[in-house]
Protein backbone atom coordinates (compact mmCIF):
# COMPACT_ATOMS: atom_id res chain seq x y z
CA UNK A 1 0.00 0.00 0.00
CA UNK A 2 1.06 3.22 -0.99
CA UNK A 3 1.02 6.16 1.68
CA UNK A 4 -0.78 9.12 0.78
CA UNK A 5 0.98 12.13 2.80
CA UNK A 6 -2.07 14.57 4.25
CA UNK A 7 -4.18 11.86 5.36
CA UNK A 8 -4.42 9.77 8.73
CA UNK A 9 -5.16 6.08 9.15
CA UNK A 10 -8.46 4.99 8.58
CA UNK A 11 -9.34 8.44 7.19
CA UNK A 12 -9.09 7.98 3.27
CA UNK A 13 -10.57 10.26 0.21
CA UNK A 14 -11.36 6.24 -1.08
CA UNK A 15 -14.12 6.65 1.62
CA UNK A 16 -15.70 9.64 0.72
CA UNK A 17 -17.64 10.66 -2.62
CA UNK A 18 -15.97 12.56 -5.33
CA UNK A 19 -18.15 15.54 -4.51
CA UNK A 20 -16.98 15.24 -0.92
CA UNK A 21 -13.24 15.16 -2.34
CA UNK A 22 -13.89 18.01 -4.40
CA UNK A 23 -15.44 20.21 -1.50
CA UNK A 24 -12.66 19.10 0.61
CA UNK A 25 -9.89 20.21 -2.11
CA UNK A 26 -11.30 23.21 -2.78
CA UNK A 27 -11.32 24.36 0.80
CA UNK A 28 -7.77 23.58 1.13
CA UNK A 29 -4.72 25.52 -0.06
CA UNK A 30 -3.59 25.05 -3.34
CA UNK A 31 -0.73 22.37 -3.40
CA UNK A 32 2.89 23.83 -3.44
CA UNK A 33 4.77 21.53 -6.14
CA UNK A 34 4.02 18.63 -8.37
CA UNK A 35 4.28 15.90 -5.64
CA UNK A 36 1.86 17.75 -3.35
CA UNK A 37 -0.52 17.83 -6.40
CA UNK A 38 -0.30 14.41 -7.14
CA UNK A 39 -0.68 12.87 -3.93
CA UNK A 40 -2.79 15.54 -1.77
CA UNK A 41 -5.57 16.43 -5.39
CA UNK A 42 -4.78 13.86 -8.12
CA UNK A 43 -4.84 10.61 -6.16
CA UNK A 44 -7.71 11.04 -3.88
CA UNK A 45 -9.64 11.95 -6.83
CA UNK A 46 -8.64 8.57 -8.60
CA UNK A 47 -9.26 6.88 -5.56
CA UNK A 48 -12.72 8.57 -5.19
CA UNK A 49 -13.90 7.51 -9.41
CA UNK A 50 -12.83 3.59 -7.95
CA UNK A 51 -8.97 3.02 -8.65
CA UNK A 52 -7.20 1.91 -5.91
CA UNK A 53 -4.40 3.88 -5.31
CA UNK A 54 -2.67 1.63 -2.95
CA UNK A 55 -3.08 -1.53 -5.63
CA UNK A 56 -0.11 -1.42 -7.73
CA UNK A 57 -1.68 -3.66 -10.40
CA UNK A 58 -4.62 -1.12 -10.70
CA UNK A 59 -2.42 2.48 -9.96
CA UNK A 60 0.84 2.33 -11.00
CA UNK A 61 3.06 5.25 -10.28
CA UNK A 62 6.04 6.31 -12.12
CA UNK A 63 5.12 3.79 -15.04
CA UNK A 64 7.80 3.68 -17.82
CA UNK A 65 7.06 4.27 -21.22
CA UNK A 66 8.74 3.11 -24.20
CA UNK A 67 11.68 1.04 -22.79
CA UNK A 68 15.44 2.32 -22.34
CA UNK A 69 15.08 5.17 -24.60
CA UNK A 70 12.18 6.68 -22.88
CA UNK A 71 10.16 8.09 -20.38
CA UNK A 72 8.28 8.09 -17.00
CA UNK A 73 4.61 9.16 -16.75
CA UNK A 74 3.59 10.11 -13.12
CA UNK A 75 0.66 7.60 -13.22
CA UNK A 76 -0.68 4.76 -15.43
CA UNK A 77 -4.39 3.52 -14.60
CA UNK A 78 -4.01 -0.61 -15.56
CA UNK A 79 -7.23 -2.78 -15.75
CA UNK A 80 -5.95 -6.74 -16.60
CA UNK A 81 -2.62 -5.95 -17.35
CA UNK A 82 -3.55 -3.46 -20.13
CA UNK A 83 -2.91 0.59 -19.71
CA UNK A 84 -6.56 2.27 -20.27
CA UNK A 85 -5.14 6.10 -19.24
CA UNK A 86 -2.06 7.61 -18.75
CA UNK A 87 -2.11 10.64 -16.21
CA UNK A 88 1.13 13.25 -16.22
CA UNK A 89 1.04 15.50 -13.42
CA UNK A 90 2.51 19.17 -12.93
CA UNK A 91 3.19 21.77 -10.76
CA UNK A 92 0.12 24.21 -10.18
CA UNK A 93 1.99 26.81 -11.47
CA UNK A 94 2.87 25.01 -14.71
CA UNK A 95 1.99 25.92 -18.25
CA UNK A 96 0.43 22.96 -19.58
CA UNK A 97 0.82 24.23 -23.25
CA UNK A 98 4.74 23.29 -22.76
CA UNK A 99 3.93 19.56 -21.75
CA UNK A 100 0.99 18.47 -24.17
CA UNK A 101 3.86 17.01 -26.85
CA UNK A 102 5.10 15.40 -24.12
CA UNK A 103 1.47 13.13 -22.39
CA UNK A 104 0.46 12.61 -26.06
CA UNK A 105 4.12 11.56 -27.18
CA UNK A 106 3.76 8.69 -24.45
CA UNK A 107 0.40 7.96 -25.06
CA UNK A 108 0.37 7.18 -28.34
CA UNK A 109 3.55 5.06 -27.71
CA UNK A 110 1.57 2.91 -24.90
CA UNK A 111 -1.20 2.72 -27.36
CA UNK A 112 -3.63 4.37 -24.70
CA UNK A 113 -7.18 5.80 -25.57
CA UNK A 114 -7.63 9.00 -23.05
CA UNK A 115 -4.49 10.87 -21.59
CA UNK A 116 -4.51 13.61 -19.22
CA UNK A 117 -2.13 16.74 -18.80
CA UNK A 118 -2.95 17.88 -15.15
CA UNK A 119 -1.50 20.30 -12.32
CA UNK A 120 -4.15 18.96 -10.21
CA UNK A 121 -6.26 21.83 -9.80
CA UNK A 122 -7.18 21.73 -14.12
CA UNK A 123 -7.00 18.66 -16.79
CA UNK A 124 -7.03 18.40 -20.04
CA UNK A 125 -8.40 15.28 -21.57
CA UNK A 126 -6.98 14.04 -24.79
CA UNK A 127 -7.62 11.36 -27.60
CA UNK A 128 -3.83 10.77 -28.68
CA UNK A 129 -4.92 9.09 -31.51
CA UNK A 130 -6.76 10.86 -33.12
CA UNK A 131 -5.56 12.86 -35.85
CA UNK A 132 -4.86 16.39 -35.99
CA UNK A 133 -2.74 18.85 -33.97
CA UNK A 134 -2.54 18.36 -30.22
CA UNK A 135 -5.34 21.19 -29.36
CA UNK A 136 -7.97 19.30 -31.59
CA UNK A 137 -7.47 16.27 -30.02
CA UNK A 138 -8.55 17.95 -26.19
CA UNK A 139 -12.13 16.74 -25.74
CA UNK A 140 -12.37 18.34 -22.38
CA UNK A 141 -10.67 20.85 -19.72
CA UNK A 142 -12.25 20.48 -16.33
CA UNK A 143 -11.61 23.45 -13.96
CA UNK A 144 -11.37 22.13 -10.20
CA UNK A 145 -11.90 25.29 -8.25
CA UNK A 146 -13.96 27.15 -10.91
CA UNK A 147 -16.41 24.65 -12.57
CA UNK A 148 -20.11 23.31 -10.94
CA UNK A 149 -19.44 20.36 -8.26
CA UNK A 150 -22.55 18.76 -9.95
CA UNK A 151 -21.06 18.79 -13.64
CA UNK A 152 -17.18 18.10 -12.10
CA UNK A 153 -18.24 14.45 -10.55
CA UNK A 154 -20.45 14.14 -14.19
CA UNK A 155 -17.87 14.91 -15.82
CA UNK A 156 -14.88 12.97 -13.77
CA UNK A 157 -16.92 9.92 -13.75
CA UNK A 158 -17.32 9.99 -17.38
CA UNK A 159 -14.60 9.88 -18.42
CA UNK A 160 -11.93 8.81 -15.98
CA UNK A 161 -14.50 6.67 -13.87
CA UNK A 162 -13.09 3.31 -13.90
CA UNK A 163 -16.32 1.43 -14.92
CA UNK A 164 -16.13 3.65 -17.63
CA UNK A 165 -12.88 3.63 -18.84
CA UNK A 166 -12.21 -0.09 -18.69
CA UNK A 167 -15.98 -0.74 -20.68
CA UNK A 168 -15.11 1.60 -23.49
CA UNK A 169 -18.34 4.07 -22.43
CA UNK A 170 -15.03 7.06 -21.73
CA UNK A 171 -13.87 6.85 -25.03
CA UNK A 172 -16.92 6.63 -26.88
CA UNK A 173 -18.35 9.60 -25.30
CA UNK A 174 -15.23 11.16 -25.53
CA UNK A 175 -15.08 11.06 -29.29
CA UNK A 176 -18.76 12.10 -29.52
CA UNK A 177 -17.72 15.22 -27.39
CA UNK A 178 -14.02 15.69 -29.31
CA UNK A 179 -17.10 15.36 -32.61
CA UNK A 180 -19.60 17.85 -31.76
CA UNK A 181 -16.47 20.67 -30.74
CA UNK A 182 -15.05 20.30 -34.14
CA UNK A 183 -18.80 20.79 -35.75
CA UNK A 184 -18.95 24.03 -33.09
CA UNK A 185 -15.68 25.06 -34.38
CA UNK A 186 -16.61 24.83 -37.48
CA UNK A 187 -19.57 26.49 -37.59
CA UNK A 188 -18.15 29.15 -35.53
CA UNK A 189 -15.71 29.90 -38.85
CA UNK A 190 -18.24 29.10 -41.68
CA UNK A 191 -21.61 30.64 -40.45
CA UNK A 192 -20.05 34.61 -40.43
CA UNK A 193 -18.32 33.76 -43.94
CA UNK A 194 -21.36 32.48 -45.38
CA UNK A 195 -23.79 35.12 -44.02
CA UNK A 196 -21.33 38.10 -44.90
CA UNK A 197 -21.61 36.40 -48.59
CA UNK A 198 -25.54 36.54 -48.47
CA UNK A 199 -25.54 40.13 -47.26
CA UNK A 200 -22.64 41.12 -49.66
CA UNK A 201 -24.62 39.39 -52.88
CA UNK A 202 -28.19 40.00 -51.78
CA UNK A 203 -28.78 36.01 -51.88
CA UNK A 204 -31.94 35.58 -53.62
CA UNK A 205 -33.68 33.59 -51.33
CA UNK A 206 -33.32 35.71 -48.44
CA UNK A 207 -34.22 38.90 -50.40
CA UNK A 208 -37.52 36.91 -50.91
CA UNK A 209 -37.86 35.66 -47.89
CA UNK A 210 -37.30 39.51 -46.08
CA UNK A 211 -39.59 40.86 -48.42
CA UNK A 212 -42.09 37.97 -47.20
CA UNK A 213 -41.78 38.74 -43.51
CA UNK A 214 -42.13 42.54 -44.51
CA UNK A 215 -45.65 41.82 -46.68
CA UNK A 216 -46.80 39.98 -43.38
CA UNK A 217 -46.11 42.64 -41.08
CA UNK A 218 -46.75 46.04 -42.97
CA UNK A 219 -49.07 44.42 -45.92
CA UNK A 220 -46.35 46.50 -48.30
CA UNK A 221 -44.03 44.11 -50.00
CA UNK A 222 -40.69 45.78 -50.89
CA UNK A 223 -38.67 45.98 -53.90
CA UNK A 224 -35.57 43.90 -54.21
CA UNK A 225 -33.76 46.89 -54.12
CA UNK A 226 -34.87 48.15 -51.03
CA UNK A 227 -34.12 44.46 -49.79
CA UNK A 228 -30.79 44.36 -51.14
CA UNK A 229 -29.97 47.95 -50.21
CA UNK A 230 -31.01 46.76 -46.20
CA UNK A 231 -28.81 44.01 -46.32
CA UNK A 232 -25.50 45.93 -47.56
CA UNK A 233 -26.32 48.34 -44.80
CA UNK A 234 -27.35 51.11 -46.83
CA UNK A 235 -30.18 53.73 -46.59
CA UNK A 236 -33.42 51.97 -48.32
CA UNK A 237 -35.57 54.47 -50.19
CA UNK A 238 -38.60 54.41 -49.39
CA UNK A 239 -41.25 53.99 -51.89
CA UNK A 240 -44.17 56.77 -52.10
CA UNK A 241 -47.74 55.72 -50.85
CA UNK A 242 -48.83 55.22 -54.66
CA UNK A 243 -45.43 52.56 -55.35
CA UNK A 244 -46.38 51.31 -52.27
CA UNK A 245 -50.12 50.24 -52.98
CA UNK A 246 -48.88 49.24 -56.51
CA UNK A 247 -46.17 47.15 -55.09
CA UNK A 248 -48.66 45.69 -52.47
CA UNK A 249 -50.51 44.59 -55.27
CA UNK A 250 -47.96 42.98 -57.65
CA UNK A 251 -46.52 40.30 -55.91
CA UNK A 252 -48.68 37.68 -58.16
CA UNK A 253 -49.24 39.14 -61.17
CA UNK A 254 -51.96 36.73 -62.15
CA UNK A 255 -53.72 37.26 -59.06
CA UNK A 256 -57.53 37.60 -59.51
CA UNK A 257 -59.54 41.59 -58.53
CA UNK A 258 -60.90 39.59 -55.66
CA UNK A 259 -57.74 37.42 -54.08
CA UNK A 260 -55.46 40.74 -54.50
CA UNK A 261 -54.25 41.45 -50.77
CA UNK A 262 -55.74 44.84 -49.22
CA UNK A 263 -53.47 47.25 -48.46
CA UNK A 264 -54.05 47.04 -44.64
CA UNK A 265 -55.30 43.88 -43.19
CA UNK A 266 -58.23 43.86 -41.20
CA UNK A 267 -57.46 40.93 -39.03
CA UNK A 268 -55.65 41.42 -35.74
CA UNK A 269 -53.39 38.97 -35.85
CA UNK A 270 -52.62 36.75 -32.59
CA UNK A 271 -49.10 35.80 -31.01
CA UNK A 272 -49.84 32.16 -30.44
CA UNK A 273 -47.52 30.02 -31.80
CA UNK A 274 -48.25 26.91 -34.14
CA UNK A 275 -44.75 25.40 -34.81
CA UNK A 276 -41.31 26.14 -35.26
CA UNK A 277 -38.84 25.56 -37.52
CA UNK A 278 -34.93 24.60 -36.14
CA UNK A 279 -32.50 23.41 -38.66
CA UNK A 280 -34.74 23.36 -41.34
CA UNK A 281 -36.95 20.90 -39.40
CA UNK A 282 -40.76 21.81 -38.58
CA UNK A 283 -42.13 21.08 -35.19
CA UNK A 284 -45.29 21.47 -33.93
CA UNK A 285 -46.58 23.88 -30.91
CA UNK A 286 -49.11 25.34 -29.24
CA UNK A 287 -47.63 28.01 -26.77
CA UNK A 288 -44.18 29.69 -26.36
CA UNK A 289 -43.44 27.61 -23.31
CA UNK A 290 -43.60 24.58 -25.40
CA UNK A 291 -41.01 26.26 -28.28
CA UNK A 292 -38.28 26.45 -24.97
CA UNK A 293 -39.12 22.46 -24.27
CA UNK A 294 -38.88 21.47 -28.08
CA UNK A 295 -35.50 23.58 -28.65
CA UNK A 296 -34.13 22.41 -25.10
CA UNK A 297 -35.29 18.66 -26.15
CA UNK A 298 -33.44 19.14 -29.78
CA UNK A 299 -30.25 20.36 -28.31
CA UNK A 300 -30.45 17.37 -25.83
CA UNK A 301 -30.74 14.98 -28.57
CA UNK A 302 -27.75 16.79 -30.65
CA UNK A 303 -25.57 17.40 -27.26
CA UNK A 304 -26.02 15.31 -24.56
CA UNK A 305 -22.47 15.27 -23.45
CA UNK A 306 -22.33 19.06 -23.68
CA UNK A 307 -25.73 20.09 -22.21
CA UNK A 308 -24.13 21.39 -19.31
CA UNK A 309 -23.33 24.08 -20.63
CA UNK A 310 -26.55 25.47 -20.04
CA UNK A 311 -26.11 25.30 -16.17
CA UNK A 312 -24.00 28.61 -16.46
CA UNK A 313 -27.15 30.45 -18.19
CA UNK A 314 -28.41 32.62 -15.54
CA UNK A 315 -31.36 35.31 -15.44
CA UNK A 316 -31.08 38.13 -12.26
CA UNK A 317 -31.66 35.79 -9.74
CA UNK A 318 -32.17 31.73 -11.35
CA UNK A 319 -30.66 29.77 -13.55
CA UNK A 320 -32.91 28.95 -16.49
CA UNK A 321 -31.66 25.50 -16.03
CA UNK A 322 -30.92 23.21 -13.34
CA UNK A 323 -30.03 19.93 -11.83
CA UNK A 324 -31.84 20.45 -8.90
CA UNK A 325 -35.22 21.90 -9.81
CA UNK A 326 -36.08 23.98 -6.83
CA UNK A 327 -33.23 26.04 -7.76
CA UNK A 328 -35.40 27.49 -10.45
CA UNK A 329 -36.77 30.84 -10.01
CA UNK A 330 -40.53 28.81 -10.44
CA UNK A 331 -40.29 25.26 -9.97
CA UNK A 332 -43.58 24.30 -10.43
CA UNK A 333 -43.64 25.97 -14.14
CA UNK A 334 -40.52 23.86 -15.06
CA UNK A 335 -40.14 20.98 -17.93
CA UNK A 336 -37.38 17.96 -17.36
CA UNK A 337 -35.45 17.05 -20.31
CA UNK A 338 -35.94 13.97 -21.99
CA UNK A 339 -35.91 12.40 -18.28
CA UNK A 340 -32.26 13.58 -18.27
CA UNK A 341 -32.53 15.13 -14.89
CA UNK A 342 -32.20 18.56 -16.45
CA UNK A 343 -35.09 21.25 -15.57
CA UNK A 344 -35.45 24.17 -17.79
CA UNK A 345 -37.54 26.86 -16.47
CA UNK A 346 -40.14 27.63 -18.68
CA UNK A 347 -41.66 30.39 -16.50
CA UNK A 348 -41.52 33.65 -18.86
CA UNK A 349 -43.37 35.74 -21.59
CA UNK A 350 -43.28 35.39 -24.88
CA UNK A 351 -40.28 37.95 -25.87
CA UNK A 352 -38.46 35.76 -23.28
CA UNK A 353 -38.70 32.58 -23.71
CA UNK A 354 -37.64 33.22 -27.38
CA UNK A 355 -34.10 35.31 -26.02
CA UNK A 356 -33.58 32.24 -24.11
CA UNK A 357 -34.14 30.12 -26.77
CA UNK A 358 -31.37 31.67 -28.54
CA UNK A 359 -29.16 32.04 -25.78
CA UNK A 360 -29.67 27.81 -25.49
CA UNK A 361 -28.79 27.82 -29.05
CA UNK A 362 -25.46 30.37 -28.48
CA UNK A 363 -24.45 27.83 -26.22
CA UNK A 364 -23.28 24.97 -29.21
CA UNK A 365 -22.53 27.59 -31.61
CA UNK A 366 -25.97 28.03 -33.70
CA UNK A 367 -26.98 31.27 -35.24
CA UNK A 368 -30.49 32.72 -33.78
CA UNK A 369 -31.46 32.48 -37.25
CA UNK A 370 -31.46 28.69 -37.08
CA UNK A 371 -34.65 28.67 -35.07
CA UNK A 372 -37.84 30.23 -36.81
CA UNK A 373 -40.99 30.86 -34.89
CA UNK A 374 -44.55 30.28 -36.95
CA UNK A 375 -46.97 32.08 -35.32
CA UNK A 376 -50.74 31.80 -35.83
CA UNK A 377 -52.33 34.20 -38.94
Amino acid sequence: MRYVPGLGHGDYYGRMHLKEVLEKIRGSASPENEEAAKFQVIAPILQALGWDTFDGEQVKFEYSVGGRNGGRVDIALKSRDRVVALVEAKAPTTDLNSHVAQVLGYAFHEGVDICVLTTGMEWWLYLPREPGEPRKRRFAQLMVEQASLEQLVEDFECFLGKQNLVRGGSLRQARRVLKAGHEADRLKTEMPKIWKRMLDTADDELVELISKRVYEKTSIRPSSTQVAGLLRSQQVQLATPVEARRASFTATPAMKADEQAPLRSTKVPTVKPVAIVLWGQRHSVTTHKEVLCVVAEKLFERHAGEFYKLLELKGRRHPFVARNRQALGQPEVSYEVASSGYWVDIHASAKAIRKRADRFLGCFGYPPFDLEVILDS
